[in-house]
Formats: structure tokens, sequence, C-alpha cells
């Protein structure tokens, strides 16, 4: 596996789980709802030499050749953090059940993983249903969902919920085992009765923050896979409570993780936030040169840069971000313009 550069506190709303009568609320295998899932794309199967096609005997057959996606699952890496992966898979009329099959512990992953990172899903865990009608993505696990450690409770809920509010059309997740709805997760008594994304994910609370008067933020920090490799990961921090949640969000990246931790930020921590406007679907930030101090002063970091769009456009909820440098743009290369956020992220190649 190759992992490239590439690039609110848990809220629980009170609504009620409905069981339904007749056939049920899950069909065999199926989700009842389309999902918008990214284009796909086609790859050539390599054979052996001398393995014989379908069609060995007719010289010029076609070679053989998979349908596949681009889908973004969520792993744990060595650190313990909860991570997204852009993943390569084969067609599946369902993505979505497809997506947390890959995120089991003994599962189809497996012989996809190194540089210490893990599936999240208790072993054994199947998805046996999964509809997505509303925004709201119901999904059944069997019984073996239930057999975790506590300390990994947190993980499952989040990686579960990030998985699927990857998808377009769900904005809300709730979790079934066995065709019963659940209410709290069974170690920690974790209340799930309606999972988003607004929960966070590698939760922390910051530096002067208060329980109960604070602002949530996520910024992605990096990882260190190898020598020369690192990758993405988000880190949802509670702050004081502010109304200039992107300000915040450059200033928080800007910080970089709290003392002890295994990740880091690319920005320089002389950097100084000139100012940030965020414009309907656009977000400008200005910075100080000390940005530009990335090979001999000549131009920024590119993962610094990266780590800049996916925190705002993550937090913000805004489509593009322009980068200024006292007040200029940069003279050249992809940040000259407003960049959008990358599609992938963190990408497994096989």
């Amino acid at each position: 596996m190759k992992i490239r550069h590439i690039g609110k506190m848990t809220a629980v709303l009170g609504v009620s789980a409905v069981l339904l009568s007749g056939c049920g609320l899950f069909g065999p295998e199926k989700e009842t709802i389309r999902i918008d899932a990214p284009p796909q794309s086609e790859v050539s199967v390599d054979l052996p030499n001398g393995t014989p096609t379908p069609d060995a005997a007719k010289e010029g057959a076609q070679p053989v050749v998979q349908e596949t996606g681009e889908r973004m699952v969520y792993l744990q890496d060595a650190n313990g953090y909860i991570v997204p992966v852009s993943m390569t898979l084969p067609k599946s009329e369902g993505p979505a059940k497809q997506v947390l099959s890959y995120m089991v512990k003994g599962g189809p992953v497996e012989s996809m993983l190194q540089g210490g990172f893990s599936a999240v899903l208790p072993k054994g865990t199947e998805v046996k249903g999964l509809v997505i009608k509303n925004g709201v993505a119901t999904v059944d696990f069997s019984k073996d969902f239930k057999t975790y450690e506590e300390k990994d409770e947190k993980k499952i809920v989040d990686a579960v919920t990030r998985a699927l509010t990857e998808f377009s059309n769900v904005k809300t997740v709730q979790i079934w085992v066995n065709g019963t709805p659940l209410t709290e997760m069974p170690a920690a008594k974790t209340p799930i009765t309606l999972l988003d994304r607004n929960q966070g994910v590698n939760l922390e609370l910051g530096d002067g923050a208060v329980p109960g008067d604070t602002s949530s933020i996520t910024v992605y920090f990096q990882g260190q896979l190898d020598d020369t490799r690192t990758y993405y990961v988000p880190v949802t921090r509670l702050v004081p409570e502010t109304a200039d949640i992107a300000k915040a969000t450059v200033e928080e990246l800007i910080k970089g993780p709290k003392q002890g931790s295994q990740l880091f930020s690319s920005l320089l921590r002389t950097t100084r936030v000139l100012d940030v406007k965020q414009e309907k679907e656009l977000v400008t930030v200005n910075l100080s040169s000390d940005i530009l101090k990335y090979d001999d002063g000549k131009e920024a970091s590119p993962e610094a840069l990266q780590s800049l769009v996916l925190s705002l456009t993550e937090t913000t909820g805004a489509k593009q971000v322009q980068l200024l440098v006292e007040g200029k743009p940069l003279a050249s290369g992809e940040f000259t313009k407003p960049v959008s956020r990358p599609v992938q992220l963190n990408p497994i190649q096989l």
C-alpha cells in the first residue's frame, strides 16, 4: 500500500428510531436508494505470462478489464488516529456497504495495509442492510459489531459516520444491530441516535477552551508514514467560542498539534494571519511571508497549502480557498488561483 501526498463536539439529536413492519426496513444485500458515487474508471488486470484468458483460443482477444471506482474509507493509523484513505475498489451496486466492508478487521482490506494502518470495525462484522432515505443512512450491522474494547468505541462511531457522510446524499447516520436500532453504544454508552459530521473526529480540547463554551473546528495535520511519505489526519479541536470560524481554523493550524502528539504541521509557527474572509463559497486567506520559507524562501510548502485547503473547506463548508501572501497571490504553481478540495486524500495504490 502506498499512501502519498495529495493533497462540533459530539452532536446528538433526540430523534426516536421507528421500527418498520412488514418486510422490514432492509432489503437483501441492497441499498434501496442509489448512491451518488464518484465517476467509474477502468483498469487492466495483468495476468501472468502464459495464463490463458477466457478467450485464449481467439487471437487478438481483448484484455480483461475490471470496472473500479474511487471510495473513501476510514482506517486507524499506527498512532490511533482515524484517517480518511482513498481506495480504488471493484465496482459495486452498493458502494456504501462496500466501503464499510473494507473497514472490518480481517476483511478484504487486510491484504492492502501497511505502515501501521489497520481496520477499525470489529472482526466478523457484516453489513446486513443499508438504506439511504431523505439524507439519512440507516445501517444494520451483525451482532459482531458489538465485540470491541471500550477504548475503541468513539473511533468506531467516528469512522462509520465519516465514511457514510462522504456520500453526497448522506447527512446523518443511524446504527442498527440485528434489526434493532441502537440509541447508545454497548461499551461506553456513547449516545448514537442520530450521527453527523458535526461530532468531529479525533476530538480534542484546545488551549483555553471550556467545555460548553466552545466552537468546533477541524484541522488537517500530518502523520509520517516513512522517510519520504506523509499523510493527512483530521483533528477536531474545540476552541474558545468564536464567530470567526475561518480565522480560528487557520490560527489553530499554525499552532500545530498538541504537545506530545505524533502529528505535525507544515506551517511555520511564525506565520501571521493578516486576514481571513469568507464570501459565499470562497475563503480568502492572507498570510505573512513566513509561509514562503520553504525551499529557501522561494515558495510555500505544498503540504502546508494542502492542509489549509482541507481544513478550511472542512470547517467552513466553502468550496474553494484563495491564498494571498502579504496581500498578493502566489506568482506560480497550482495555488495562484482559488483551489478546490482534492477529490482523493491519502490514496492507496494497489
